[in-house]
C-alpha cells in the first residue's frame, strides 16, 4: 500500500496522467474485464467443433451470442433491444428472451422460466452470455446432455441417448468389476517422492467410483475393499465368479524418467507389441499368457477404452495414450477388460493431482461417465442387433 501511495504522488505534479490512473483504477473496479482464455467446444466424440474467444468478468467466463450459432444451431438468429436491454434469441423452432443483468431465461415457446446462476451481461457494447447459460439452458433446447470442464475451459455436446439410452435401466443391468492393483504389507507398488502409495490410490478411487455409483442406483464390485493383499488368481475367480460385462483395472505408473507423465490405457492383445524390460514390467507375466480368454472381448475392450480415452482427454490437460500388449493382469477374465495407470507417481505433477481428494473425486466421477456411455453403448448396439 505504501509503494502504491508514493506512486500517486509522484504523478500529483502531473493532473493528465494522474486523472488518466484514476479514471482506469475506477474502470477496473467497476468492470472487472478480462480477457479470458479460449472456451473449446467439443463433441461426444472429443472432437473439436469451435475455439471461441471469451471475457472473464467477476470470476465468470462469458461468450459471445454468435456462439449458441456455431456449436448449436447454425439457424440461430438473435436479436438485441439496446433501449429495453433486452436479447431475444430464436432457435431450434424456440424463442428465449432474456434481459441483461436479469437471470431469468424465459423460453416463450414453453411457457417455461428458468433461472441461471449468473445473469446475462454487456461487455464492450454487445450483449454477452454466461458459460452455464450452454450447460443450463441448451438440454432444454435439444435432445442432448452438455458438460463443462471450469479447470480447462472445455464445453462437451452429448446426444441424449448416447447419455441415458432408450431405457432406465442400461446401466443398472451391466455389471462392473474395478480391481485396485496390489494391497497389503508385502505389495505396496510404486511410490512417491512425497510418500504417496500405489495400492491407497487405486483403492481411493476404485471406493470413490463405488460410493458414487451406489448414489446413482447400480453397483460396482471391488476385488478388494480394504489395504489386503490378493494374488492374481483370488482376484480373477472373484470377477469371473461375478460374471461382470466389464473388468477395470487400475494401476499408477513410475518411471526413471521424471518428465514422463499423464495417463495411459492399456488392452490385452496377445499380438500387440510386448513390453521390454524397460517398461513397467508389473503388469506382465513371466509366465505364458492365456491367449484364447480375451481373444473374444478384444472389439468390446477397445470400445471401451476409446469412451474411457475421450472421457478422460475432456478431464485433464495431458493427452491420455492408449496401446495394446499381451498383459496377464487382465488375460484370465471372461469379459471386456481394461487397465488405466492412473498417473506418474515418480513426476511431480502426477503426484501433487494424485494426492488431491478434490483430484480423485473428480477423477472417479470421469471414470463412471465412461462406464455410463458405454453401457447405454451396449445397450444400443443390442437393440439394434433385435431389430
Amino acid at each position: 500500500m505504501k509503494t502504491h501511495n508514493n506512486y500517486i504522488s509522484l504523478l500529483r505534479p502531473y493532473p493528465f496522467l494522474f486523472l488518466l490512473h484514476i479514471i482506469l483504477i475506477i474502470f477496473i473496479q467497476t468492470h472487472g474485464y478480462a480477457q479470458a482464455p479460449t472456451v473449446r467446444f467439443v463433441n461426444m466424440n472429443g472432437e473439436i467443433m469451435a475455439e471461441v474467444e471469451s471475457v472473464l468478468h467477476e470470476d465468470t467466463v462469458f461468450l459471445p451470442v454468435e456462439t449458441v450459432k456455431d456449436v448449436f444451431d447454425s439457424e440461430m438468429t438473435y436479436n438485441y433491444h439496446l433501449p429495453r436491454s433486452q436479447l431475444i434469441i430464436k432457435t431450434k423452432g424456440k424463442e428465449l428472451r432474456l434481459r441483461m443483468g436479469n437471470d431469468t431465461v424465459n423460453i416463450v415457446s414453453d411457457k417455461k422460466k428458468i433461472s441461471l446462476n449468473v445473469p446475462p451481461r454487456v461487455i464492450d457494447g454487445q450483449p454477452m452470455l454466461p458459460i452455464h447459460f450452454f450447460q443450463d439452458i441448451l438440454p432444454h433446447l435439444d435432445d442432448i446432455v452438455v458438460l463443462y470442464n471450469p479447470n480447462l475451459q472445455r464445453v462437451r455436446l452429448i446426444p441424449k441417448n448416447a447419455w441415458e439410452g432408450n431405457t432406465d435401466d442400461a446401466v443398472n443391468s451391466l455389471i462392473v468389476i474395478i480391481d485396485p492393483g496390489h494391497g497389503g504389507d508385502e505389495d505396496i507398488g510404486c511410490k512417491s517422492q512425497n510418500g504417496l502409495v500405489e495400492k491407497e490410490i487405486v483403492l481411493a478411487v476404485a471406493k470413490k467410483i463405488q460410493t458414487l455409483s451406489k448414489q446413482q442406483g447400480y453397483i460396482i464390485h471391488l476385488t478388494r475393499e480394504q489395504d489386503i493383499n490378493k494374488t492374481r488368481t483370488q482376484r480373477v475367480q472373484f470377477t469371473n465368479r461375478k460374471q461382470g460385462q466389464l473388468f477395470l483395472s487400475l494401476h499408477c505408473n513410475a518411471s526413471f524418467a521424471e518428465n514422463h507423465k499423464g495417463m495411459r490405457i492399456y488392452i490385452n492383445n496377445p499380438n500387440g507389441e510386448l513390453r521390454s524390460k524397460a517398461g513397467i514390467t508389473k503388469v506382465i507375466g513371466q509366465k505364458g499368457i492365456n491367449i484364447l480368454n480375451q481373444a473374444n472381448y478384444l472389439k468390446q475392450s477397445r470400445d471401451y477404452a476409446t469412451i474411457l480415452q475421450t472421457e478422460l482427454n475432456f478431464f485433464t490437460e495431458d493427452e491420455v495414450k492408449l496401446k495394446e500388449y499381451p498383459i496377464i493382469a487382465l488375460s484370465d477374465v471372461y469379459m471386456p477388460a481394461v487397465l488405466l495407470e492412473l498417473g506418474y507417481l515418480s513426476n511431480i505433477d502426477d503426484a501433487t493431482k494424485l494426492s488431491n481428494p478434490d483430484y480423485i473425486s473428480e477423477l472417479a466421477k470421469t471414470i463412471l461417465r465412461s462406464i455410463k456411455l458405454y453401457a447405454t453403448s451396449v445397450e444400443s448396439n443390442l437393440n439394434a442387433v433385435n431389430e
